[in-house]
């Protein structure tokens, strides 16, 4: 009896300390700028349902510049952002694991788990509401050689038009690069997403929502990098405003959704 009673006391403590560790876990997962350690075989599995889901939802991606996905280096990737399917086919795209700012309450739910697979893909969470949180993890990241994404617009823009750049991606750019002694390469990567039939009615609603309305395929421009050495300033509102026009030229016109239609099919 002592014994057994012994050996339950043994595996409720190891599963009270598993909960309380698990709890912990999961705040930090959610705390505005917490950098969640990533795991490799659910990047793996994230970029194939990625590939499958972008191609199930969406159709094909028609990839133009290439090669600028495989640049070495301390990048930044920055989109447009159309809509809520952009995360998913920038994952698809990507020949890196770059770390994504993803808004905290995008990783909440399903009692934790949620917060902790997407950290493990390679997530940190924002709190757009105190967006200077986030300034110093992204350094910290960029200066560790891991890529990033992020969406300069900060939300999506249903229409299609440009909103207003934010300037967290010039300013965590430039402070990489001042704490490296500009000595080491730290570029960002102009992107445009460009949907063939875009339902901007769907543009924020859940996935399931936008059911197969975006369903016409998509072209992805990834541009040259802007490399921040070879700027004439670097102050964040010129490199924002070059960024940019950099994003305004790869803009790809959309052919009309009848013969976007008669392409997917």
């Amino acid at each position: 009896m002592n014994l057994k009673f012994a050996n339950g006391s043994l595996i409720k403590a190891f599963i009270d300390t598993w909960r309380r560790k698990y709890r912990e876990y999961v705040k930090d997962c959610l705390t505005s700028g917490f950098i969640p350690r990533t795991f490799l075989p659910l990047q793996l599995l994230a970029r194939l349902i990625a590939t499958l889901w972008v191609f199930v939802q969406l159709g094909r991606i028609t990839l133009i510049g290439r090669e600028n996905l495989k640049i070495p280096g301390r990048i930044i990737y920055c989109p447009n952002h159309r809509s809520m399917l952009d995360a998913l086919v920038m994952y698809a795209c990507q020949k890196r694991f770059p770390r994504y700012m993803t808004a905290y309450e995008e990783m909440q739910g399903f009692w934790g788990l949620k917060a902790i697979i997407l950290g493990a893909f390679g997530c940190f969470p924002v709190d757009r509401t105190h967006g200077k949180t986030v300034l110093e993890p992204g350094i910290k990241v960029l200066m560790s050689g891991q890529p990033l994404v992020i969406f300069p617009e900060g939300k999506i823009s249903p229409d299609g038009s440009y909103l207003p750049f934010k300037k967290g991606a010039a300013i965590i750019a430039n402070a990489a690069f001042e704490r490296l002694g500009m000595k080491e390469k730290v570029g960002i990567v102009p992107i445009n997403i460009s949907y063939h039939c875009p339902d901007p009615e769907t543009a924020t609603a859940r996935y399931p929502e936008i059911g197969f309305r975006w369903r016409c395929g998509v072209t992805v421009t990834v541009g040259k990098p802007i490399w921040l050495h070879e700027l004439a300033s670097r102050q964040p509102d010129d490199v924002t405003a070059c960024l940019r026009a950099a994003m305004k030229k790869q803009t790809c016109p959309a052919p009309d959704r009848q013969q976007a239609e008669g392409q997917a099919a």
